[in-house]
This record gives structure tokens, sequence and C-alpha cells, in this order.
């Protein structure tokens, strides 16, 4: 097996034809099929099968597409050696937290009298997963609740992808000056349903927490909703509006040098897992095994 031949395969998975992949590779359809078909000999599998509009990957094609990528990964790193490269690069995928692009400018200072690229990829549960998957970042962090871990799980299975548990939170409530409830050291659930809560836009994950209870009241019963996509707007929100926010206590400490408290739910009964993932196998680079060593560091000590 050649690396190659992999090039050719991945090509054909991600254009979904043979006629398209042969163009794109500057190479005739036949020799192109005659590298797949002896791809498939030697590993003793099919990769794709042929329908009316091209191809497709079998269950085991789905496998090695994965395990493709990894090594390409790999080349790409050697490649950058053999080529002296000297600038670091560092991306992370991570749900809009405010402590995550707190450690990366860490990760900055550390190395700001060397060059060093940082890339934060912000994205919803699902993208976060995809986007390390795709190979676009090299970790990615993760925050998910009770209902959401079960489908979390399913959806690792079939991907090339290793699940790092840092450790349990739960929910908060995160509010401003503005809010009636600033001054208070604990709040309950129901009283909650009088104020306005602003989250993120719904998606299919984020929808799966509707079914969580906090406090004994159902998220349903939340009915003054605020929705914004952008994390600096939802700070914004927070700082001079009376709006609330469930969130994790992991970021108390970052959310007030903003002048946002993080007040606890009475009786919550929310349980957050925090990890962070990668793709297996994979060779981390030096400045994301430094940003692992941060989380592990950082998370229990924030979640005490």
């Amino acid at each position: 097996m050649q690396i190659q031949q992999l090039i050719y395969f991945m090509k054909i998975a991600d254009l979904g034809s043979m006629n398209k992949a042969a163009e794109a590779l500057l190479i005739t359809q036949p020799n192109l099929s005659r590298a797949i078909m002896n791809l498939e000999s030697e590993l003793n599998i099919e990769i794709f099968k042929r329908n009316n509009k091209g191809v497709i990957m079998t269950e085991d094609g789905k496998k090695l597409y994965q395990y493709s990528k990894t090594i390409l990964n790999q080349m790409d790193l050697i490649k950058g050696m053999a080529l002296r490269e000297d600038t670091p690069i560092l991306s992370i995928a991570s749900y809009p937290l405010i402590s995550i692009s707190r450690l990366l400018c860490e990760i900055y200072n550390n190395h700001k009298d060397k060059d060093i690229k940082i890339q934060l990829l912000e994205r919803r549960l699902r993208h976060v997963i995809e986007t390390v998957e795709s190979g676009e970042a090299e970790l990615g962090f993760l925050m998910y609740n009770d209902v959401q871990s079960k489908e979390i799980r399913y959806m690792l299975r079939y991907k090339h992808i290793e699940l790092n548990y840092l450790g349990t939170d739960t929910w908060y409530v995160n509010v401003g000056p503005h809010s009636p409830l600033f001054d208070k050291e604990e709040v309950d659930a129901a009283e909650l349903l009088r104020y306005p809560v602003v989250r993120m836009p719904d998606d299919y994950f984020s929808n799966l927490t509707f079914y969580l209870s906090i406090g004994g009241i159902s998220l349903t019963e939340f009915k003054k909703v605020e929705y914004m996509s952008d994390n600096a707007a939802m700070l914004n929100l927070l700082k001079y509006t009376d709006v609330f926010r469930f969130g994790p206590g992991i970021s108390r400490e970052d959310f007030a040098v903003h002048g946002i408290k993080t007040i606890p739910i009475k009786n919550c009964g929310v349980t957050i897992s925090v990890a962070w993932i990668r793709r297996k196998k994979e060779i981390l680079s030096t400045s994301a095994q430094e940003f692992v060593q941060m989380l592990e560091k950082w998370v229990p000590e924030a979640i005490r």
C-alpha cells in the first residue's frame, strides 16, 4: 500500500465520483480505478459501491477514510519538519466558552517571543466533533449534559475520535448588575421563570436539553428566551440588561472579570461532563500538548 493510493481514495470519497476525482488528480480514470482495485485487493475489503450518482463508501471504506485522514495529517507534520517550518500552529475547536479563549491567550503569552499561529474555532457540540474529525482542528473541547451524553458516546463510536474525560460540573446562573438576581447567593429554579434567559440558537444537541429538569423545573417552562449566536453579544447582554444565562461554574472567574456573577441553583440536579477530544493514534503537536496540560490543571481547580 502506498500513500498515493490513500490520496486517490480520499479524493474519490470527497467528490463522490471516480471521474471528478480523476480530473482533479490529473490522471486517467482507468489508472485511478486500477489504483483503487489494487488497494481493495491488498486490504481484502470493498471500499466503494457504485450507484447512479457516482460512488459511495462502504462501512469498511468509512473506517479506512478516518485512518487515511490520520495518516495524511501526520504526513503533513513530517513534511513541515522537513521544510523546517518554525511556526507551530495550534487549532482548537470548542463550544463558545469565555475560558477557552483565555487559556489560548496564556499559550500566546508563553510563546510571544516565538512565532505561533493560534486558531480558535467556536462551534456547537456536533460541529466540534466534526471539526476535529475532519482535521481542521487538532483538539476539541466538549461540555455536555446527562441527556446529551448518550448521543455523544453513540456518535463517537463510529468516528476515529478519542474522548478524554476531565471532570464533572453543573449548571449555574450567570447574571449582570442590571439583573434583580445579582445580589442573591442562591436562586430557586421556579424564581427564574419570571426573568428572560439568553441562550444559543437551537440545534439537535441543544434540543435534547429540553428534556432536562433544573431544580424540578423543565426547560420547556422558560418562555422568555433571547437567542444569541455570538459569544461577545451574549456577554454584553448579560452586562447591560436583566437577562440571565444557564452556564457551567467552570467559567465563574472569567465571568467575574466582566462583572458577571455565577450563582448556584438550589437543587439544580444537572450534571455537565467536561472533556477534550482528539483523533485516535495521532501524535499531538507540542503546543497542543501544552494546551492539554493547561486543561488538565484548570478544569479540576475550576469545578471544585
